[in-house]
């Protein structure tokens, strides 16, 4: 479907992105310039379907064991699955199975560059991602295949929680848990969880929780009706937005059985920092509510998952799910993933470096290759944030005088200009891979419209114009600009992460751009960017941070709480006038259920944001999701980055390799056994 593509500029002269002729502009002209129509790489036409033809809540007379699990049952280590499974089960619909009902046995095989900080994700801890997290923990609701679900449907799916009602004036959310779910150590989940999670962790300020505090609405409160159900309470009314900020990772309830003995509130000789580390990375077993269990990990070489013998959802031939016994993940680099699914040993790849993506084209030409590459549209977006936060992190006088620049529309304005966006693309891959991005949304996300986005594009006349009207000139003449009235050099700390080839490219490339307008670039890599902007300590920051869904963890990207979003961590009581106005949208989307009404305002969100530079957009790229031809039941059309990542969106619960092609398992015949 071809998308209307213009951008307001603002710059003084035209893009110079790639096949698209410049407009002669006079001076602090604006104009529309149309950019080349941003159509899907992949080709394929995806039928899309009802919210309830995806799966259901249904019982059986019976179910089947899995081998695996069968064996445990013999030997008297396990119940019989009827006893393991909840009352209602999900029921996985055979019709969207492209493939059919699986096979059960093997492995399945990834390669990841993350590696697991611990277990305890209600406490912020990542498991490595690449997929791990998907494996391991279920939210309340879920967000990932609503890629293949109506426009009109398009509401956060069931998950943990079944069904939910607001009440008429939309001030409380009832909400009923899938009854008789475990966690894969036979404990029972219910309403206990959701209370250690919502009153000891989301709202307790010492906790890192995944979901901020005031994310729901400041003054949000959760009172638990029975073992089943529980009610939240709002301040004002709020409409399904919330919902989607109970999807992964911020709705995912912990093992409360197990974390509670940690948590200071319950363990007199607990502290916060040991309460983080209570399931640390080396040890497992640990419990889930995923498909699959943490048995093995080799730090720094491999992470081993076993099915789990309690997961809570079936296909329509009431077979217990998953199909695969194990998964593994190969701890290497994010590179060499994409690197030995093209080769063959790797299974699934989201590939998201575009120095892959020509190697990849090719082998879609041969018909011997063992993986197929599906691009999608432009969902990968790269980004400079810029500190915006007037003393948070601040660690001087210096660092203060650059935040006041920082906080100047002007100066951003001037940031932006300075980037050669299609020479940045074209150092990290040639070819017709990349766009600029305006900031705001990625080209690919269904709240995205080219003529809502104000771009300033490069233009290094324009740039040095803003600088010198600024005040900000060479005045000891050694290149580099000086804060007014002869002060020191403007010198800019630019922090990107080392582990990802196209940020180093992207700083790379950024170095003569800002020197070519008179400021100092030092580039920052680091293997911990995350702990760096938590700290407030940093000035310039490429990222690459993909915004498709408006409802989708909101307070990343827009101010609505006062601890985010990166840009103005801590943010209370400092936000700037157009801060307070995509605060007043956000919370105006989190209010409303009229799905009209969300689009209106994500509309509006891209104008403010980008207008502001809120975050000056550098490049925007396609990805394109890898897997292997002997991996069953990958619905056509997956994309990599929609509503979530690939491997929340492709379902991998159903998936499955035919018997005569499986891969024998690296712990065959294991399952996880708890002390």
């Amino acid at each position: 479907m071809g998308i209307e593509t213009k951008f307001t500029f603002k710059s003084k002269a035209a893009s110079l992105l790639v096949g698209v002729s410049m407009v002669a502009m006079t001076s602090g002209a604006s104009a529309l310039e149309t950019l080349p129509p941003d159509k899907s790489m992949s080709g394929i036409e995806v039928e899309l379907v009802g919210r309830d033809d995806l799966y259901s809540y249904k019982s059986c007379d019976s179910y089947n064991e899995a081998p695996l699990t069968a064996a445990y049952v013999e030997a008297g280590k396990l119940p019989p699955v009827a006893e393991r499974l909840p009352k209602t089960p999900m029921m996985m619909s055979k019709a969207q199975m492209v493939d059919g009902i699986g096979d059960y046995g093997g492995t399945f095989r990834h390669v990841i560059g993350g590696r697991p900080e611990g277990w305890n994700w209600m406490a912020g801890q990542h498991q490595g991602w690449g997929g791990i997290s998907m494996q391991l923990m279920q939210s309340l609701t879920r967000l990932g295949p609503l890629w293949q679900v109506k426009p009109e449907e398009a509401l956060p799916l069931p998950n943990l929680a079944t069904d939910w009602e607001f009440n008429s004036d939309r001030t409380t959310l009832t909400m009923n848990l899938v009854e008789g779910v475990k966690w894969s150590d036979g404990d029972p989940f219910d309403t206990e969880d959701i209370d250690f999670w919502w009153n000891d962790n989301v709202q307790n300020a010492n906790v890192n929780s995944r979901l901020p505090k005031d994310a729901l609405g400041a003054g949000t409160t959760v009172d638990i009706l029975g073992p089943y159900s529980f009610r939240f309470n709002f301040d004002s009314p709020k409409g399904n937005a919330v919902l989607s900020q109970l999807a992964h990772m911020g709705g995912a309830p912990g093992p409360s059985h197990i974390l509670k003995q940690h948590h200071p509130d319950y363990n007199s000789d607990a502290t916060y920092d040991s309460y983080t580390m209570a399931l640390p990375p080396d040890e497992v077993p640990i419990a889930t509510l995923g498909a699959y269990v943490p048995v093995a990990h080799k730090i720094d070489e491999l992470v081993v998952m076993k099915r789990n013998p309690y997961y809570w959802k079936v296909d329509e031939e009431c077979n217990q799910l998953p199909y695969y016994h194990e998964t593994i993940y190969k701890l290497t680099t994010w590179d060499d993933r994409t690197t030995q699914a093209l080769a063959g040993t790797g299974d699934y790849s989201n590939m998201e470096n575009p120095g892959n993506y020509v190697e990849a084209l090719k082998q879609n030409k041969d018909p011997n290759s063992p993986v197929r590459s599906v691009f999608g549209s432009r969902s990968l977006t790269w980004k400079l944030y810029v500190n915006l936060s007037s003393e948070f992190g601040a660690q001087d006088d210096y660092d203060r005088e650059l935040r006041k620049l920082f906080r100047n529309l002007e100066f951003r304005k001037a940031l932006s200009h300075a980037m050669d966006r299609d020479t940045m693309g074209q150092s990290v891959a040639r070819g017709p891979f990349f766009h600029p991005h305006a900031g705001g949304f990625s080209a690919g996300s269904p709240f995205h419209r080219f003529e809502d986005s104000i771009y300033y594009g490069y233009n290094v006349d324009g740039a040095n114009s803003i600088l010198d009207g600024l005040g900000l000139i060479d005045s000891d003449g050694n290149g580099i600009r000086n804060f007014p009235n002869g002060g020191e050099d403007i010198a800019l700390d630019i922090l990107f992460s080392n582990e990802r080839s196209t940020d180093i490219k992207i700083g790379d490339s950024i170095v003569p751009m800002f020197e070519a307008v008179g400021l100092k670039p030092i580039l920052k890599p680091s293997n911990d960017t995350a702990g760096i902007t938590d700290s407030g300590n940093w000035n310039l920051y490429i990222n690459r941070h993909n915004w498709l869904v408006v409802t989708k963890n909101m307070a990343d990207e827009l101010p609505i709480t006062p601890e985010n979003p990166v840009q103005h961590k801590s943010n209370e009581g400092d936000l700037l006038p157009f801060e307070k106005t995509l605060a007043d949208l956000g919370n105006d989307i989190l209010a409303t259920n009229d799905l009209k009404v969300v689009a209106e305002k994500a509309y509006e969100i891209q104008k403010v944001s980008t207008e502001n530079l809120y975050s000056i957009g550098l490049i925007q790229t396609p990805a394109a999701l890898l897997i292997n031809k002997r991996i069953k039941n990958n619905h056509p059309g997956t994309p990599v980055y929609m509503y979530e990542w690939g491997e929340d969106a492709i379902f991998r619960e159903r998936l499955y390799t035919p018997k005569a092609d499986q891969i024998d398992e690296f712990l065959p015949g294991v399952l996880a056994e708890y002390k």
